[in-house]
C-alpha cells in the first residue's frame, strides 16, 4: 500500500480504530476493491457465515446469481413457473448453497454474509482522496487518509463536506479527524451493490483464515 500513496497502512489501521465508533463496526480489514488499497470497517452475519461453511459455499460473485436472488423473498416457496428464462438460466448455473429447489418452487436461503460500514482509502492528495473514496460512494460511507495537514485545509473542508467524504489526517501523532464522514444511506439494494458486499467477504474470509 506504501507504493499506493504516502500514508503507511499502520496509520490507516489506526485511522479505522479511531473512527470504529463512528462505523459501529469494531473489525477492519485491508482489501483492493474498486481498483484501489482500502481499509475497510465492517461486521458479518455470523449465521450466514457458518451456514456457508456447512454448505461449502464462499462468496458469490456471479451477477447472475445475484440478481436471480434479489428477485427472491427470504425463506419463502416461489413456484418455478413464476421464474422468467433468464431466472431459470441463472438457477441453473448458481451455486450450492444460495437456493434450495423443492416441490416445484424455489426458495432463497442466501443473504449478504457481512456489512460493510466504512471505506478508508490512503492517497498523496486530498484531490487523489476525493476521487479514490468517490469509488466506494455507492456502498459505504468513504474517508481518506493524509499523511499530513494540506496548505489549503479550508477548501478540503468544504470539498469533503460537499461530498461527504471524511478527512482523517495519520501522521507520527494520533490519527486526527479533520472531517467526519457521512453516514451511508442506501436508496436501494442492487446487484452491484452486493456483490460490492461478496467481493469484500471474499478477501475479509481470505484475511481471517476461513
Amino acid at each position: 500500500m506504501r507504493g499506493v500513496a504516502e500514508v503507511s497502512p499502520a496509520a490507516v489501521d489506526a485511522a479505522a480504530s479511531a473512527l470504529s465508533a463512528v462505523t459501529g463496526f469494531a473489525a477492519s480489514s485491508r482489501v483492493r476493491l474498486q481498483g484501489t488499497h482500502a481499509v475497510l470497517t465492517y461486521g458479518l452475519d455470523r449465521s450466514e457465515v457458518e451456514r456457508r461453511r456447512l454448505v461449502g459455499l464462499g462468496a458469490v460473485t456471479s451477477p447472475g446469481a445475484l440478481r436471480l436472488l434479489l428477485g427472491l423473498p427470504i425463506g419463502v416457496p416461489v413456484p418455478m413457473t413464476r421464474l422468467g428464462r433468464g431466472e431459470r438460466a441463472a438457477l441453473r448455473s448458481a451455486p450450492r448453497g444460495v437456493v434450495r429447489v423443492e416441490a416445484g418452487s424455489v426458495i432463497r436461503l442466501a443473504v449478504p454474509p457481512v456489512e460493510v460500514g466504512l471505506a478508508m482509502v490512503p492517497a498523496r492528495s486530498w484531490r487523489q482522496g476525493l476521487e479514490l473514496a468517490g469509488r466506494f460512494a455507492p456502498f459505504c460511507s468513504r474517508a481518506m487518509v493524509l499523511r499530513r495537514r494540506p496548505r489549503d485545509l479550508d477548501v478540503l473542508r468544504m470539498e469533503a463536506d460537499f461530498y461527504g467524504i471524511g478527512v482523517i489526517v495519520a501522521d507520527e501523532a494520533e490519527p486526527e479527524i479533520v472531517v467526519p464522514p457521512q453516514p451511508f444511506e442506501r436508496r436501494r439494494f442492487t446487484a452491484a451493490g452486493w456483490l460490492f458486499l461478496e467481493e469484500t467477504y471474499q478477501q475479509v474470509a481470505l484475511a481471517e483464515g476461513r
